[in-house]
């Protein structure tokens, strides 16, 4: 009785991670040392490197993107969906730009833009754009009158869900001491009234005279919540774990 007691224990542990793991669809915190191709475009411009920021999450590994366009994952078929990342805004520019949606990496995806203090580019606004044969920008400050400072780790939650796009930011090292328990704020909200592109990649993009950072990549489904009680899936072990621990294992 007892060892069936104990292999019942033993399948619903596994089952509860498995169940977890089908949440995260897409990770990475770019410990390898390079980027990771089965889960990125090659792109020259991403660099994989250490950061210099003092923050336990960030590990030993970040990306560092300057210039180089638009980059997308290798999956493609994100439809609905919460987007999660550190970033940072680099003096040169200001600026960051991530991806959605993404069809075509010369042509057709979303951009959306956190501007931050100092940029040249609609200071503490989220510059909404859409690219289509040209780019459609529709800039709005952030709500509440919000201000986000350049040179700064920040994590980002991006709501996805058909063509409708909110977005909660926090600072990084506020964010990691408690991911379950972290009140961020609410900086934009936007609806791509066209319905341009409900399915596609996800990505960053950077042009010339911009600077950015992201680490942490983390996207999974709308009602999951992958930090629920401070722990989340690690991707490459499928072992549950602490979020809060995975970069310094």
């Amino acid at each position: 009785m007892l060892k069936k007691t104990s292999i019942l224990v033993a399948l619903f542990a596994f089952l509860s991670v498995t169940a977890s793991y089908g949440a995260i669809l897409l990770q990475d915190d770019f410990e390898g040392g390079k980027l990771d191709e089965s889960k990125w475009l090659p792109k020259k411009e991403w660099k994989i490197i250490k950061p210099e920021a003092k923050i336990k999450a960030l590990g030993n590994g970040i990306v560092d993107i300057d210039g180089g366009q638009a980059n997308f994952s290798k999956k493609t078929d994100f439809k609905n969906f919460v987007f999660e990342a550190d970033f940072l805004a680099g003096d040169k520019g200001k600026i960051t730009g991530f991806v959605f949606g993404g069809q075509d990496i010369n042509d057709k995806f979303y951009m959306h833009q956190i501007s931050c203090d100092g940029s040249g580019h609609t200071p503490n606004n989220i510059r909404w754009h859409t690219k289509s044969g040209g780019w459609a920008v529709d800039p709005k400050p952030f709500l509440g009158g919000q201000k986000l400072k350049p040179a700064v780790w920040y994590r980002s939650k991006w709501v996805v869900q058909d063509t409708n796009f909110k977005v909660w930011v926090l600072e990084s090292e506020d964010f990691w001491k408690d991911p379950s328990g972290a009140t961020m704020r609410k900086i934009g909200d936007w609806t791509d009234p066209k319905k341009s592109y409900p399915t596609g990649a996800v990505g960053f993009r950077s042009s010339g005279g911009e600077h950015m950072r992201y680490d942490n990549l983390l996207v999974y489904d709308i009602g999951d919540n992958p930090h629920k009680g401070g722990t989340a899936v690690q991707a490459q072990g499928k072992l549950a774990a602490s979020w809060a621990d995975l970069k310094t294992r």
